[in-house]
């Protein structure tokens, strides 16, 4: 018998917001062990190219990205989700992915090489195809294996700046007439998204648990490992 999976899934995002939310409906659909980390928890610094890491292939920065990338070097899959900040993956993903893919590439050595990996985009307009791509530019220099992503719909952070009811240049004004009114209805959540095309909201539960199960056949009796 091989020995059981475990993967991991990282969010760039607010913590406990909605890409949390989404990146752990996803692993716990997989029913696998599986680590979860919210990088709101950690200061991480930028890459210089110093080349610190060519001979370790650890980065001499100590902010924990090498902890990190060692819980991910030992994972058999990846379920990475990231917030859109001005039309792109935010920059703590960029951060993250940046020092992830140089201090591993050297010498052609792709630790993460042939792991599958899912990316979850998030956007406050639920158009997340510029994160998606971002983050699969990452993944691809990686050598990590997409096997799927998803867009989700997330929650501007004007839902809860005290003026994103009649703010003329915030992300409500993208999606509703102002004034409008904040509450349950109307804030997109899981169960909830695009409230304001929907009425009710569609529910993403289902194909993030899709996606969950989906990896978690990537390991099936009847899958080779990857």
């Amino acid at each position: 018998m091989g020995k059981s999976k475990k993967i991991v899934g990282i969010s760039s995002g607010r913590e406990g917001g909605i890409t949390d939310k989404a990146v752990k409906k996803i692993l716990e659909a997989s029913q696998l062990p599986y680590d979860f980390i919210s990088l709101s928890s950690f200061e991480l610094l930028t890459c210089n190219a110093c080349n610190g890491c060519v001979t370790t292939y650890q980065c001499v920065k100590d902010d924990q990205l090498n902890e990190i990338c060692d819980i991910m070097q030992q994972a058999d899959g990846i379920v990475f989700g990231a917030p859109e900040y001005w039309n792109g993956a935010n920059g703590k993903a960029r951060v993250f992915w940046e020092r992830i893919c140089f201090s591993t590439r050297h010498n052609a050595q792709f630790p993460l090489a042939g792991t599958p990996g899912i990316i979850v985009g998030v956007s406050g307009d639920g158009d997340s195809r510029e994160v998606l791509q971002d983050i699969r530019v990452f993944f691809e220099d990686a050598r990590i294996k997409l096997i799927d992503s998803i867009e989700v719909q997330g929650e501007y952070a004007c839902f809860t700046c005290g003026y994103g009811e009649n703010c003329e240049v915030g992300g409500l004004a993208d999606i509703y007439e102002l004034p409008t009114i904040i509450n349950d209805k109307t804030t997109p959540s899981l169960c909830n998204q695009y409230p304001h095309k929907l009425q009710p909201g569609k529910d993403i539960t289902k194909q993030l648990t899709r996606l969950g199960k989906a990896l978690a056949n990537r390991f099936s009796a009847n899958q080779p490992d990857i």
